[in-house]
């Protein structure tokens, strides 16, 4: 499912999710490497035409294990583990080699409008095709999450836990 349709089934998780990919950029993604292990690397995201977007350096690792193997996750990070009112994201999904040169040309774009900074032609550029996103926030050891799959729509947990 394309962000567009992830957007129009549940804005109101999609908008939380969205602030936070924009805030931080960076997400850390889970690939998967040759040999069946993990590989996290970070990437810088942005959603551009109704896509989320990553663009990758040519032949590297991250971007060879996803040409392989297409599952991804992705996690925007925690950068303050003593705040105990934070929030993260993770999604799940699929890796999907852009081919059309409007969307890598705008993907450019926006990476060079936000951050300063050009990916080249030959870059990897990868639409993310969602199958999972959850939305986490922590108050004060209480975590409310808004998980959403595609095939079962949102669904809200909250859990107290007791830090003693």
């Amino acid at each position: 499912m394309s962000w567009a349709e992830f957007d129009a089934g549940t804005p109101e998780v999609a908008a939380r999710v969205r602030e936070l990919l924009e805030r931080f950029r960076f997400v850390l993604i889970g690939t998967i490497r040759r040999d069946g292990t993990p590989r996290i690397s970070p990437v810088e995201a942005h959603i551009v035409e109704g896509e989320l977007m990553l663009a990758m350096i040519a032949g590297s690792l991250k971007a060879r294990d996803l040409l392989r193997d297409p599952r991804i996750v992705l996690n925007t990070p925690i950068v303050d583990a003593s705040d105990p009112n934070t929030v993260e994201v993770k999604l799940r999904g699929q890796a999907v080699p852009a081919s059309e040169e409007s969307l890598r040309k705008t993907t450019a774009d926006t990476i060079e409008r936000v951050s300063g900074w050009r990916p080249p032609p030959h870059w990897h550029v990868f639409a993310i095709e969602l199958d999972e996103a959850a939305y986490m926030a922590w108050s004060n050891g209480v975590l409310t999450m808004d998980r959403w799959t595609r095939a079962g729509g949102v669904t809200r947990v909250t859990r107290a836990f007791d830090h003693a």
